[in-house]
């Protein structure tokens, strides 16, 4: 299993617009094949702070992932939201309770 761990920061007048413009990304991803798990989290204390946890059966996956409308769409909407670039984080899935690894 590929992990990714995506970081993103929004401007604090955006963070409805982030929420409008990933939940498309959200909606498409979890319907793929290759995605086995897609969560967006929020930070309590900063809500401009968001972390985006995958979970994909393959690097191959991710690729497959990145070539989708919902996928290229979200990312060219959120170019005027983020105060930043998205900081990617990739891990193997070596132990967990709720997947195969």
């Amino acid at each position: 299993m590929f992990v990714q761990i995506v970081r993103i920061n929004v401007k604090p007048d955006r963070v409805e617009d982030f929420l409008d413009a990933f939940r498309l990304n959200y909606e498409g991803t979890i319907r793929e094949p290759g995605n086995v798990r897609f969560d967006v989290l929020q930070d309590p204390e900063d809500e401009t702070r968001f972390t985006i946890y995958e979970v994909f059966t393959s690097a191959e996956a991710v690729d497959e992932h990145r070539k989708t409308e919902h996928y290229k769409e979200t990312v060219a909407r959120l170019d005027d939201i983020m105060t930043g670039n998205r900081t990617k984080e990739v891990f193997d899935l070596v132990m967990s309770d709720k997947l195969s690894a």
